[in-house]
Formats: structure tokens, sequence, C-alpha cells
């Protein structure tokens, strides 16, 4: 005899005699839209921006934390991608030891190099190799200071000529995929393509026609860091299920404003001090938005401005 099979027949029949038919079925009609409910949300959320599929990126290896010092760190001669590109062949950045015996630090200073271009790159009235901050602004004067030219200061560092095109062939890799324009940093790296420009179209939640769009949407993989386009504080960092959804707005200066909006997280704090290259938060689809992007506006005293024209010279056709 089949007991279990019993036993959940008796259950089924116990629960549609306690709910009746008419509840069970008010049950199934609430779980069916639910379920309508929730596959309508995650299509919405996950949809590409306008008919724009979301780009494929390529993988962006420089660790977060570093790329707003070697930014900062950045000189006539070692240029931020350079920098980058040296650390991540000597010791990919700290993920495995610099083959140089003579090495120091977590990045690989070679220790000669170290003793004659060592600067306090944070201004704690410290040097320490094993500062990020030291580390790099260290690096970045040795590439100033020194009187070799920069293959001949590159073979200097490594000792192995194949290493000096490694670095080469990954610098133009880094600077191809983050634009840093007129002291102004792109947000994502990248993505760079504009699916909804600034300035009058049609509304594409609510279709309507001629809808003031104060901002560029820059769509993205959902998660995507966010960075600070330039030094500034955190004036707003809110979320919400409206408008702009989760919301970043920094103060800069010049009277300038950004804001950075349907984020999917906020990694920053209302009165906090960002750099250039620092990571605020990430892309999503929050608040009023068909797909995972990044709403960039901008302001200068007080007046919206497009943001494209911080980076390019749509007059002159760059």
């Amino acid at each position: 005899m089949d007991i279990s099979g019993t036993v959940k027949k008796k259950m089924v029949w116990w629960v549609v005699g306690s709910l009746g038919f008419a509840g069970l079925g008010m049950i199934l009609l609430v779980l069916l839209l639910a379920f309508v409910l929730l596959g309508a949300l995650v299509g919405s959320s996950d949809s590409s921006m306008e008919g724009i599929p979301v780009p494929d990126n390529q993988t962006f290896d420089i660790p977060a934390p570093l790329l707003p010092i070697y930014i900062q760190a950045e000189n006539e001669r070692a240029l931020w991608a350079r920098l980058a590109a040296i650390h991540k062949i000597t010791t990919d950045f700290g993920a495995e030891k610099a083959w140089r015996i003579d090495s120091i630090g977590g990045l690989g200073f070679p220790r000669l190099l170290w003793d004659a271009y060592q600067v306090d790159g944070d201004g704690d009235g410290e040097i320490d190799p094993d500062n990020p901050y030291d580390a790099i602004f260290s690096l970045a004067n040795y590439l100033r200071s020194a009187s070799l030219e920069t293959d001949a200061a590159l073979e200097a560092w490594f000792l192995n000529p194949s290493d000096v095109a490694l670095v080469h062939a990954k610098e133009a890799e880094y600077a191809a995929m983050l634009i840093l324009s007129r002291n102004w940093l792109w947000p994502l790296v990248g993505y760079t393509a504009v699916s909804s420009p600034y300035g009058y179209r049609t509304d594409p939640v609510t279709g309507e026609p001629g809808a003031f769009h104060d901002g560029i949407d820059i769509p993205a993989q959902r998660g995507t860091p966010v960075m600070a386009i330039q030094n500034g504080t955190v004036t707003q960092a809110t979320t919400g299920s409206s408008g702009y959804g989760n919301l970043v707005r920094l103060q800069h200066d010049g009277n300038i404003q950004s804001f950075y909006g349907h984020l999917s997280g906020i990694g920053v704090r209302r009165g906090q001090q960002v750099t250039r290259g620092e990571v605020i938060g990430w892309v999503g689809s929050t608040g009023k938005s068909t797909g995972p992007h990044l709403h960039l506006g901008m302001s200068q005293n007080g007046l919206s401005v497009d943001p494209e024209s911080f980076w390019f010279d749509r007059e002159n056709g760059r």
C-alpha cells in the first residue's frame, strides 16, 4: 500500500476543504500575477537601452583602489596607463613576486632605484615601499627625474627588453579602455557608447515627445564600477525607486556638479571627499529606467550642461 501517496492526497483535500475552491483559486491567481510581474521586472531591468545592446567589456584588471592613485601620480613622462602597465608586468599588482631579487615592496621596486627616487606619496611623513601611494608616486618620480629615455628607464627597471615591449602593449590597452580628456575622466571603463544624448527626446518610458533629457545615458553591464569624473565632495547619496533611482551627486571646483543615476549600489556617503577615478557606485537600473545603464548629468553655476562637452569638442569634430 502506498502510504505516502495516500497522505499526500489527504493533505491536498484538507487544504481544499479548509480554503474552499474559491479561496484556492484566489491563491493561484495571486501567485500567477506575482510570477508575471516578476518576469516583467526582470525583463525590463535586463533589457537593452532603446534597442542598443549593452556591449561586452574587455577585462580591465587594474585594482579599483589603485586606479585613482595612478591618475593622481601622472606627470609629463609618467602617464597613468604606463605606471599601471609597469606594475602589471612587474608583479601583477602585488599578486606575484617580482623576479628581481633586489626588489622591495608589494609592487616590486628595485632597491637601487627606490633609494634614489623614493617620495612620500600620501604625505603621511613616512616613506614605505609597501604603501601603494609611496610606491606609485616614487615610480612616477623615477620616470620623470631619470635622465634616461623612456625605454632605457624601463630596461633599467626590468633588465629585460622583452618586458619593455609588454609594458608598451599593456599601456596602449589600458589607455584605449579609459578616456581621460581635458582633465576629466569618463565614468565607465570600456563603455563609451551613448544611447541617449543630452537634450530633447521622446521619453523611452512614457512615450512623451519633447521631453528634456538632462544628461547622457551610457549602457553598461549591471555592476560595472562607476568612477568619479573629477575630485569632489559627495553632496548626495540616496536610494530611491523612482526618477533617478539610487543617486550620487558630487560638487567639484568651478561650481560644477555631476550626478550619477540608476545605480545598483552606492559606494560613498554624503560629505565624503572623493578623488578622480574613485569608485562611487555601480551601474544598475533603479528608478525610471528601461535597462542597465548610467545616467550622467552635469551642471555649472546651477545651469544644466551637456556632459559630453567636458570630453569632446563637437563644434570642431572632436
